[in-house]
């Protein structure tokens, strides 16, 4: 199919600004100011806190919806953005920036390829600089679930978690061991570690590796970048399309399977209830 798609982008965060900033065409994908009557799509790159608002009114507008994790921080939230999924005719799509890296997203195909096995383990770590900041449960925790989830199926029987602040007045360091209802056994690491002068750009240094019964797959995203030091700051410029071009791909698709696209509105809830789970145990 053809038809265009219009685009209305909320916010100005890490997706937000490389869709602002790509050159080429978007192909379908058409970008439209919000109040833009023709709006049929919503990317919405607000803070955590202020995305939930934003993603019901785009649900009860019957939008696609793409919203980086965090979708929700509480059950109700989740409620709420049910009943406006049904009432309005919307649809959540899942927008984790780790699983649509092209990375990420080659490393989710490899590992639900029959050739891989059943998958044993995946270790996943994200890593940034050390100083003061937030919580990583919630500021890293969020993107390691998300891909975790799109690789896992299953529920998680097991949860133990490891948290401490090493370096800071909050959480800043967190190992989280998950196992699954098939035995699929998941190690997080979340650290705020690494020496203040190195470069860490955006979720900072990712690293995963998934074992299967007959293949592994290493899956390192930022290695489809190149690290730009200034001296106003540290940024990453993708040599490969940032994440936010693998969403417009997913938005594609789901646009043209309206009424069989499944909402990623189960993923968020899996999220959220882990997230919750993991919270229980400190």
């Amino acid at each position: 199919m053809n038809t265009p798609i219009h685009l209305s982008v909320l916010g100005d965060g890490t997706h937000a600004t490389a869709l602002a900033q790509y050159g080429a065409p978007l192909g379908r994908i058409h970008l439209v100011e919000a109040n833009d009557p023709k709006v049929q799509a919503v990317l919405i790159d607000l803070p955590a806190g202020q995305r939930s608002l934003a993603i019901v009114a785009a649900l009860r507008a019957g939008h696609l919806v793409l919203s980086p994790p965090p979708v929700a921080l509480d059950a109700d939230t989740l409620a709420e953005m049910r009943a406006a999924e049904q009432s309005g005719g919307g649809l959540l799509l899942p927008a984790g920036e780790i699983a649509h890296s092209e990375a990420g997203k080659r490393g989710l195909a490899a590992m639900r390829a029959a050739s891989f096995g059943r998958l044993h383990s995946i270790y996943l770590a994200l890593r940034q600089p050390r100083g003061e900041g937030a919580d990583v449960l919630d500021t890293l925790l969020p993107e390691a679930l998300d891909f975790v989830l799109a690789a896992i199926a299953e529920d998680f029987a097991t949860v133990r978690v490891n948290a401490a602040a090493l370096f800071g007045a909050s959480y800043d360091s967190a190992v989280i061991l998950l196992r699954s209802t098939a035995d699929t056994v998941v190690t997080i690491e979340l650290a705020r570690c690494l020496p203040a002068t190195l470069p860490a750009p955006g979720l900072g240094e990712i690293e995963i590796d998934a074992m299967g019964a007959h293949q592994s797959v290493r899956i390192v995203p930022q290695a489809s970048a190149v690290r730009v030091q200034r001296d106003d700051g540290v940024a990453a410029r993708p040599w490969m399309d940032p994440p936010v071009l693998t969403m417009m791909r997913a938005l594609e698709a789901a646009f043209d399977a309206r009424g069989e696209a499944t909402s990623g509105l189960t993923r968020a809830a899996r999220a959220q209830a882990l997230t919750q789970a993991i919270r229980d145990t400190l």
